[in-house]
């Protein structure tokens, strides 16, 4: 049985691994961080979570809805019908969102009957290069450790899976065709709940109450605050303190005097929009046996990283027959 080596735990690469191990093949997930989904991301703190990545998704695609459905029935989503915080938000409010934070939904794929399970996800396991093998796999070390594949998938943003194809001497040109884009948040937290702005105030493109979403409303009055695609491109190496500093300050703009405040947090995603996607699902290579998926493929959205993975899981199991 060939052995695939996925690297990334977000939804694409755990899409792609659940595919995989219910169509009976061996995957091994190698994820940099502590925790599962990638910007399916809540930030904890004293004063409650911020799901201070993606906030919640649509479903448009068959599969992805199915998914939902069964993370709805396992309490790990609900329908996020957003109230006021529509009135905050530019473009149309996501449906859907993660329980009891954004990352919930993809611990669906973990209780499904596909038979994913926890001991096939190697976290805080960084791959920091990459070589083949004279049997034609792939090595990837893993800072003091090495792994071997048979097949290697990488289910990260392009200009990482860029450099680190680079450390093997390989150049995708299909990177070319790809541009992705900063997206700089500010978590805040208040004594006392914040009346709904009229209107938002630039550089801020969303604002997102916590304590509006399904299973949050405990905690102090929480918002997350997403800058715009400019913005966030021209402050993106500014310190996060000041990045927080300057979101709260354009907030109260719209909001009016503020509350005194329990938590305040930059974050920046380095590589949170895709300004211009690939324009196909994914990226297979059978002579290397090397595959590439991402959100990155067909847009910027949860759902466009899970069709990616299902896709690219089609192309590999194809060739392994």
């Amino acid at each position: 049985m060939a052995e695939i080596a996925i690297v990334g735990a977000g939804m694409a690469g755990l899409a792609a691994a659940e595919a995989l191990t219910g169509a009976g093949h061996a995957v091994r997930i190698y994820e940099k961080s502590g925790g599962l989904g990638g910007r399916l991301a809540t930030r904890r703190s004293a004063a409650g979570g911020f799901d201070h990545g993606a906030p919640g998704f649509t479903a448009g695609d068959p599969a992805f809805a199915a998914l939902l459905a069964s993370a709805a029935e396992g309490e790990q989503a609900a329908p996020w019908h957003d109230g006021a915080a529509s009135l905050l938000t530019r473009t149309r409010g996501p449906a859907h969102t993660g329980l009891p934070g954004a990352s919930g939904t993809v611990r669906a794929f973990l209780t499904s009957d596909a038979g994913l399970s926890e001991d096939r996800i190697a976290r805080r396991s960084e791959v920091t290069a990459l070589s083949s093998t004279p049997q034609g796999g792939w090595r990837l070390s893993l800072g003091q450790d090495d792994a071997a594949a048979d097949i290697l998938l990488l289910a990260i943003p392009a200009p990482q899976a860029a450099r680190l194809l680079g450390t093997a001497g390989i150049a995708e040109p299909a990177f070319n065709m790809v541009a992705m884009a900063p997206r700089l948040t500010a978590m805040v937290a208040f004594m006392s709940p914040v009346a709904t702005p009229d209107s938002l105030a630039p550089p801020i493109e969303k604002a997102l109450r916590e304590n509006d979403k399904p299973g949050r409303a405990s905690g102090d009055d929480r918002w997350v605050l997403h800058a715009d695609a400019d913005w966030s491109a021209a402050h993106v190496d500014e310190d996060k303190d000041a990045i927080a500093e300057r979101l709260i300050a354009a907030f109260a703009e719209g909001a009016g005097p503020l509350p005194p405040e329990t938590y305040r947090a930059g974050h920046r995603w380095r590589y949170g929009l895709t300004t211009r996607p690939l324009g196909q699902p994914c990226l297979w290579h059978a002579e290397r046996r090397l595959g590439l998926c991402g959100d990155w493929c067909l847009g910027d959205t949860v759902e466009h990283a899970f069709r990616s993975g299902r896709s690219l899981a089609a192309r590999v199991s194809d060739t392994l027959g």
